[in-house]
């Protein structure tokens, strides 16, 4: 039998059996009561650190993960789109309704819209703030907003060419007159470009620092609304006749026409670069291949982003302009014609060309080989004269139907207005040729016509 080893502790006697079942059992005490107080502390003490990490969320809230940003094209430059531009008419301008109605209207292919802030007759389209325009007297009664009808077109996608007739101006003359042309001295009367009975027109004088300063003040308004373009236009001088009496202020004779707007360009242009505008030189084609000199030089040399010359085809049909450029009737295809008066522009395959069309009469698939013709240049696109019944394919009036005949003294195709430099055909001419059974053919130097028996017995003159 075993026996146990008894220790001794001072006065105690230790056993060891004892010891241990002491020991046991303050441990699971212990441990007892710590599980209480988990138990019954748990539910409070989460609860108080969930309440300290919310502030601390909300103190220094933990960065969430960057989202990656979305894609934005790249923003092209304007002269570097393929434009497909339409003048919105005047008429169109002044009402909001009629301005949105307008831009809801028009094809899916237009890229962009032109609006007028200055026309051919000098009107002012838009509210102006600037001191200039004030004096000139030619704002329209119902001027209109020019960053409202901006904001209205570019939110419908259309980018934004404003237009400025430049000196080609008959209104702010009559209010202005030191802006304007006289007659043979700094005193005299207004200069007309014709006589009165025949609707003559006074002119703004290039050389006037006023005048000047009038249309610099229009384009920076244009400037200062941020359209994508500037169209220049009237940057001229009047026809020649009658300019032996214009007088244009002292010293001008020191200084050549084409000197002066060129050098009026340059301001213009010099403004509008620091700025991204484009300025865009428009200019009539049928004048510059005939050969007047109404700009005073070649528009194409005039600083600028892009060239707009002014075509209209059936100004080129008729008239011999050299011995391969001659059209005596439309042909099928008028790409023929548009050929001929690109080729005779000259060296312009560097420039940015934005021709302007008017194509009142045609149809879109009469034309459709001239915009492939330029596509092929790589022309930037170009600008059309908005023509309802062109856009529409609606004819205004009703055709004539083919069995119905056409009198004899009634032209096949319309006879083209005369150039004012171009003398124009007498109704009655002073000798009448011999009549004979079949045509006879006369001929100028600028037109083709004929005469033929009319029905008093007479001889008249028909257009072929």
């Amino acid at each position: 039998m075993k026996r146990y080893k008894v220790k001794h502790y001072r006065s105690r006697i230790y056993n060891p059996i004892r010891g241990k079942i002491i020991k046991g059992v303050l441990i699971g005490v212990i441990a007892a009561a710590l599980f209480g107080i988990g138990w019954f502390s748990y539910e409070p003490l989460m609860q108080a650190i969930n309440e300290k990490n919310k502030e601390i969320i909300q103190q220094d809230p933990v960065p969430e993960k960057p989202q990656e940003p979305a894609y934005v094209p790249e923003e092209v430059e304007f002269l570097e789109k393929e434009t497909v531009a339409v003048c919105v008419p005047e008429e169109k301008l002044y009402n909001s309704i009629d301005f949105y109605s307008f831009l809801k209207s028009l094809d899916e292919e237009v890229t962009a819209v032109v609006i007028d802030m200055k026309t051919k007759d000098g009107t002012v389209t838009y509210s102006s703030n600037q001191v200039s325009v004030a004096n000139a007297g030619a704002s329209h009664e119902n001027a209109f907003l020019l960053d409202s009808r901006i904001k209205a077109a570019k939110d419908m996608g259309f980018d934004v060419i404003t237009r400025i007739y430049a000196f080609e101006d008959s209104t702010a003359p009559y209010n202005a007159t030191d802006m304007a042309i006289r007659y043979e001295s700094e005193d005299g009367i207004l200069w007309l470009d014709d006589s009165v009975d025949n609707g003559g027109k006074p002119w703004l004088n290039p050389y006037s620092d006023t005048a000047q300063k009038y249309i610099l003040d229009i384009v920076y308004d244009a400037i200062d609304s941020e359209v994508d373009a500037i169209l220049l236009e009237g940057l001229r001088f009047p026809e020649e006749d009658g300019m032996e009496y214009a007088y244009f202020g002292v010293g001008a004779e020191e200084t050549s026409k084409g000197e002066v707007i060129s050098n009026f360009v340059k301001r213009i242009y010099s403004s509008a670069v620091i700025t991204g505008t484009n300025i865009i030189i428009g200019f009539d084609g049928y004048e510059i291949i005939s050969g007047n000199e109404i700009y005073g030089t070649d528009p194409f040399g005039f600083s600028a982003d892009g060239y707009a010359p002014f075509i209209d085809i059936d100004n080129f049909v008729g008239k011999k302009f050299s011995d391969d450029f001659y059209f005596r009737r439309m042909p099928e295809d008028m790409t023929e014609v548009f050929a001929k008066i690109y080729e005779s522009f000259g060296e312009i395959s560097g420039l940015n060309l934005l021709p302007v069309f008017d194509f009142g009469g045609f149809e879109k698939e009469e034309t459709a080989g001239i915009f492939e013709f330029l596509e092929e240049k790589n022309a930037k696109g170009f600008i059309l004269i908005y023509d309802e019944a062109y856009f529409t394919g609606v004819p205004e009036e009703p055709a004539v139907p083919e069995e119905e005949p056409i009198t004899p003294s009634a032209p096949v195709q319309p006879v083209q207005p005369v150039q004012p430099s171009v003398p124009s055909v007498p109704s009655e001419p002073e000798k009448v040729p011999e009549k004979e059974e079949t045509l006879e053919e006369e001929t100028s130097e600028d037109n083709i016509y004929y005469w033929e028996d009319d029905d008093d017995g007479g001889l008249e003159w028909v257009d072929p």
